[in-house]
C-alpha cells in the first residue's frame, strides 16, 4: 500500500516518510522505491520521521 500511495502522490520534490519497526519491511521497502519524481524516505520511529519531515521543510 504504501509504494501505490508514493507512484500515486507522486511529484516533483514531493516527500513521502514512512515509519515502520520492522526490518525486512523497511529493506523491501527502500528496494522497491523507485525514484520517479518523489523520495520515499524509511524510518525506524515516528519521531525520527517527524523530525526528517520538519527539517526538510525549513
Amino acid at each position: 500500500m504504501v509504494l501505490r500511495v508514493h507512484r500515486l502522490c507522486g511529484g516533483p520534490g514531493t516527500l513521502l516518510s514512512v515509519a515502520t519497526h520492522s526490518a525486512p519491511i523497511r529493506r523491501a521497502l527502500d528496494a522497491d522505491a523507485d525514484a520517479g519524481g518523489t523520495r520515499l524516505v524509511v524510518h525506524a520511529r515516528v519521531d525520527t520521521a517527524v523530525s526528517a519531515a520538519f527539517a526538510a521543510a525549513a
